[in-house]
Parts: C-alpha cells; sequence; structure tokens
C-alpha cells in the first residue's frame, strides 16, 4: 500500500502545500509534485483534504492564517501608534521583497493567475484583499485621530491605495529585485501618509 498513514500534522501538509502553490502558482503546480513536497500520496491528500483545488483553498486559507494575520493585520491593530503601525508594515514589504526567495503574494499571484476564470475563487480571494484593506483602514483612522496625519487623509481610499502599491510592488520584485525600485515605492507609499 502506498502513502503514509493518517497519523500526518494536517498543519504541517497545509504548509508545504501553501509554499508549492505560492512559488509555482496553481496551474503549474500538479498532483505529483505536491505529493512530492507534502509526503503524502495521492489518497490521503484527497481524503484529507479533497482535490487540488480544495487542497488549494485550504492553503490559501493557511496563507492567510500564518503569514497575512500575523506579519500584516496583527502589526496594523497592535495597540500604540496607528502611524507606527502602518509604516512598520511599510518597512516589512521592503524586507520582504528584497529577499532572495521572494514569491510574491499568494493572494495576489492567485488573483493574477486565475481570479476572472473561478468565480468562487475569486470571491475567496477578494474577501481575503477586503481583511487586509480593512486592517490598513483601522490603523489609518487611528492615526488620523490621534493627530499622527493630516485630517484630510481618507482611510479607505489610503487603505486601497497602499493595498494596491503593495501588491504592484510584489509583483514587481519577483522579477526586477533593485533595491532601489522597492525603496522608491516604498517610500512612495509613505508619502501618501503625509
Amino acid at each position: 500500500m502506498s502513502g503514509r498513514p493518517r497519523s500526518f500534522d494536517p498543519e504541517e501538509v497545509l504548509s508545504k502545500a501553501m509554499l508549492t502553490f505560492w512559488r509555482h502558482g496553481y496551474d503549474a503546480t500538479g498532483l505529483s509534485q505536491l505529493e512530492a513536497e507534502t509526503g503524502l500520496g495521492r489518497q490521503s491528500l484527497y481524503a484529507a483534504f479533497g482535490d487540488k483545488r480544495a487542497l488549494f483553498l485550504a492553503a490559501v486559507d493557511h496563507y492567510f492564517k500564518t503569514v497575512i494575520e500575523p506579519g500584516f493585520v496583527a502589526v496594523l491593530d497592535a495597540p500604540g501608534s496607528g502611524l507606527h503601525n502602518v509604516l512598520s508594515v511599510l518597512q516589512g514589504w521592503e524586507t520582504v521583497a528584497l529577499a532572495p526567495d521572494f514569491s510574491g503574494c499568494l493572494i495576489g499571484n492567485s488573483v493574477a493567475e486565475m481570479g476572472r476564470r473561478d468565480e468562487l475563487m475569486a470571491q475567496v480571494l477578494q474577501r481575503k484583499f477586503e481583511l487586509m484593506e480593512a486592517a490598513l483602514e483601522r490603523a489609518l483612522k487611528r492615526a488620523r485621530q490621534a493627530g499622527e496625519v493630516p485630517r484630510g487623509l481618507n482611510p479607505k481610499v489610503t487603505a486601497q491605495s497602499l493595498l494596491a502599491m503593495a501588491q504592484g510592488l510584489a509583483v514587481l520584485a519577483r522579477v526586477r529585485s533593485d533595491p532601489a525600485v522597492v525603496r522608491n515605492v516604498v517610500t512612495s507609499a509613505k508619502a501618501l501618509l503625509k
């Protein structure tokens, strides 16, 4: 009998599947590659997660829970200065975008790859963007209330603009990891807060 017994850690398997989809994209990731990366046979993967699409959706949720929530949402929602929290996220973008193994944003990559051709997938990915935007908006509202940014700053529009810049930077940095370009984008993002 091939495959491992059901004594695997589902979180570990999701992490490995997530990294595989994140590096290669949905279409380019084959089942045999998922088997090799997770260490599970096809039957075990199907039994635990469903088909490739269901595994991908679980991997996107896992990405949001393990990457976006702690590194983005929790930073923005941390107590203290809303402006400081936003600036911390922007600085994080620069650091991550210049990492040698940077693979962009799994959510943004997936929207570009399959957002228009898969209605359910588009809704799931859109919801993740909405949660990210809402976290930025909350921090910007706190910053405005504290007088850290101009009173005329529109938190919703600024949050949308920052998220668009982050996603654009994630795409650009995958093919052009030029520190000057990355720094210029982050500097431009910070300028929206003045």
